[in-house]
């Protein structure tokens, strides 16, 4: 499908590579499944790493890896957003966090949901509450993430 002639749009399911600027070892999202801008719902997999920086000594994935993971699908998100109003991705940082909790945890190697939902659209900022499940549906983490995007 395309929007903009010099533009193509992904077909859902479809990879982060092409979505995100992050690369391995720092892309820890897999593929965006699912885009719903009506609902403002979207669906990001994973896998969670079994080594590297993002796991503790105890083989438990760290905190801060679900904040990444969260920031990254809503980059995502945000990217094929972009790609479907015919608009090449832009350049975007990571300016707040707010109510992440962690009541699970997260174990290296778990395949993960990431659910988005894209609570608040302002020019360059974006406000998305991010929650991932593991394959049990078990809730691992949550919170919400803010935005800025350049054009």
């Amino acid at each position: 499908m395309k929007i903009n002639e010099n533009i193509p749009v992904p077909a859902l399911p479809c990879a982060a590579v092409g979505l995100v600027p992050q690369r391995p070892p720092m892309l820890v999202i897999e593929r965006l499944v699912k885009r719903d801008r009506l609902a403002n719902f979207s669906l990001v997999e994973a896998t969670a790493p079994t080594e590297g920086f993002f796991v503790g000594q105890d083989g438990a994935v760290l905190p801060e890896y679900f904040i990444e993971l969260v920031a990254q699908a809503m980059a995502a998100v945000n990217s094929f957003d972009g790609l479907v109003d015919g608009e090449k991705p832009g350049r975007g940082l990571l300016v707040g966090i707010e109510n992440f909790s962690w009541p699970g945890r997260g174990e290296a190697g778990q395949k993960l949901r990431v659910e988005i939902v894209k609570n608040f659209d302002f020019g360059p900022v974006s406000v998305m509450a991010g929650t991932v499940f593991n394959k049990r549906g078990e809730l691992l983490a949550g919170g919400e993430i803010k935005a800025w995007e350049e054009k």
